[in-house]
């Protein structure tokens, strides 16, 4: 071997050793990976159980199943779930512990276990226990078997809500598309893809129809109610789905908000009140070419 190439090894090689040294840094320690509360999978989870105690929302259980892939609240109402409080309950699942010690030799009422506020449990077997918040720190104390457990405080207030919080915000199902709306002013019925409009309307176009049934379809609640089910009342409003699906709702009067009630189901969907012209009626031309 050349000199000269002998001198282009020796460079390579000590380049490489420049690049060893940048890229794993001897010396330095590699970092650690802080552990999780536990070790169940979400995809693993079929049933959540919320227990309450002494909050607001009172000493109500709180169940939720999974069928087919989708999340239903089964207790105290039979509807479906709201998604977004099922992904945040979840979450749950890989929070950081930032620390953790045996309870045997230890006061639990101290920390808040004795009288917990709440507590949920995962397929009936995982059950976490809500103590007290370590003050000024955002921090909460929840025990896990007879490990106490220090975790973000972060999820207590989803236990906590309201029952019917938990329920899917959305004013129709996700799945059946409008085939017959009837309003208090007029009905839309499809046929053959094309939407009829009685009495006829000097503002009805295909935009405009297909805007005012995009705006059922996609409308969602900013609070939820439960009532008692009123299935003889006369509706004020009636929808029909191309699943053969019959949703009905009354109207009721409200001065800063808009209120739907589905008489079938009882629960009581309170919107803005600006949601109330932009449901009930057809959108201007103009509106809807502009939306387009």
């Amino acid at each position: 071997m050349s000199k000269r190439n002998l001198l282009n090894l020796f460079l390579l090689i000590f380049i490489l050793t420049l690049v060893a040294l940048v890229v794993y840094e001897p010396g330095k320690d590699k970092a650690i990976t802080p552990p999780t509360l536990t070790n169940l999978k979400v995809n693993d989870i079929n049933h959540i159980k919320i227990s309450r105690h002494n909050t607001k929302a009172g000493e109500q259980d709180v169940v939720f199943e999974k069928t087919n892939n989708e999340w239903v609240i089964t207790k105290p109402y039979q509807h479906k779930a709201n998604a977004f409080r099922i992904d945040s309950i979840l979450k749950l699942l890989s929070a950081v512990s930032l620390s953790q010690n045996n309870l045997e030799n230890m006061n639990q009422e101290q920390f808040g276990l004795i009288q917990p506020q709440a507590s949920i449990t995962f397929n009936n077997t995982t059950t976490i226990v809500f103590g007290n918040n370590k003050s000024l720190k955002h921090h909460r104390y929840v025990k896990i078997n007879s490990t106490l457990h220090m975790i973000a405080d972060t999820f207590l207030y989803q236990l906590t809500a309201k029952a019917e919080s938990y329920i899917n915000h959305k004013l129709l199902p996700e799945k059946g598309k409008i085939k017959k709306i009837s309003l208090p002013n007029f009905k839309l019925v499809q046929n053959d893809e094309k939407w009829e409009v009685t009495p006829k309307a000097d503002n009805f176009s295909a935009d405009s129809a297909n805007k005012l049934i995009s705006e059922w379809q996609l409308s969602q609640a900013y609070d939820l109610n439960i009532v008692k089910p009123q299935p003889k009342t006369k509706a004020d409003i009636s929808i029909h789905l191309d699943n053969d699906k019959n949703i009905r709702f009354k109207i009721q009067n409200n001065k800063d908000s808009f209120t739907l009630i589905n008489i079938d189901s009882g629960v009581s969907y309170t919107l803005a009140k600006d949601r109330r012209n932009k449901l009930l009626n057809l959108p201007d031309r103009e509106e809807s070419e502009q939306n387009d």
